[in-house]
């Protein structure tokens, strides 16, 4: 299979009003704010409503709240995108909620991390189209150019195929793998396993990142996921960024290698040490496309592009 079966969104132009939204936690006005700069500056429109301000606990409203204006904002004709203010905890709980089904046949361009794994997974399923693995509202004042860069290509349509820049990442198994590029919250996944919401993962490339996990945790955490049988015909893995995630044993065992560990014994080309994820750097990678991993020669190449 040359390209994905997934639907494509429509690219990004100057003047497009993007959507706004808080599916998970509250966040911080001021970041916030400094988010909304870092969009208006690529030409876009930002709307956010007000209940997206909203606090309920350790999440942003309640759950019916969230999973309908989640639902409306994906559905609306008069937004070009949807994008997620920040992740924390809280988004896989509207997946009930929501009328998953329906909103696959919408395709529109959804941009989260972490967190908003989980939905992200739902909508790139079969039938579904092809979402975005990339910065938050609220990481895009850090972001490097570079990085700011290529998102804006993947999203305003740039011609594939493309060699992502990975940064300075290491072979764990050497080989080459095509197949669809799947980037996840490795926390998130493994909460997946075993839930009707699990994804099917028959032949992906995973991309895996994580952040505030101990080293013996990542470890239990891939395990859950290969025990639950979601590695069985996966193409090949990439260990991006795993942000203060400690060590074990006092410091002989770092979480980084712990998890290189975990990966190299499955046997399947992966390279370790890619720039996305909760760091100052998290390269936008494109759910669903189709992809080719080289990694004795430390290269991700999308086969196609993120939208149509």
């Amino acid at each position: 299979m040359s390209r994905s079966t997934l639907s494509k969104p429509a690219p990004l132009r100057k003047g497009d009003r993007v959507r706004l939204i808080a599916p998970a936690s509250p966040f911080k006005l001021g970041v916030f704010r400094a988010g909304q700069k870092v969009l208006e500056s690529l030409g876009l429109v930002p709307v956010v409503g007000r209940s997206e301000f909203a606090r309920d606990g350790f999440l942003a409203g309640s759950d019916a709240r969230r999973a309908d204006h989640l639902q409306r904002a994906l559905e609306r004709d008069d937004t070009k995108a949807v994008w997620c203010i920040r992740g924390g905890y809280g988004t896989a709980r509207l997946l009930s909620l929501l009328d998953l089904p329906r909103l696959r046949r919408h395709p529109k361009l959804l941009v989260g991390f972490s967190d908003v794994t989980s939905l992200l997974l739902q909508l790139a399923r079969p039938g579904g189209f092809v979402t975005i693995h990339g910065p938050v509202v609220t990481q895009l004042p850090r972001l490097p150019a570079a990085d700011l860069d290529w998102l804006k290509a993947l999203l305003f349509g740039a011609p594939a195929p493309r060699r992502l820049p990975l940064g300075r990442t290491r072979t764990l198994v050497p080989g080459q793998a095509e197949g669809r590029l799947v980037p996840c919250n490795l926390a998130i996944l493994a909460s997946l396993a075993g839930t009707r919401f699990a994804p099917d993962l028959c032949g992906a490339l995973l991309c895996l990142e994580d952040v505030h996990e101990e080293a013996y945790r990542l470890d239990r955490l891939f395990w859950q996921v290969a025990s639950a049988g979601l590695l069985e015909r996966c193409q090949g893995i990439v260990v991006g960024q795993l942000v203060d995630c400690k060590p074990v044993g006092a410091g002989r065992h770092s979480a980084r290698r712990v998890l290189e560990r975990a990966v190299a014994a499955l046997g399947l080309p992966a390279i370790s040490g890619a720039a996305f994820g909760h760091g100052r750097r998290n390269l936008a990678l494109p759910v669903g496309v189709r992809a080719r991993l080289d990694a004795r020669a430390r290269t991700l190449t999308l086969l196609e592009p993120a939208v149509r």
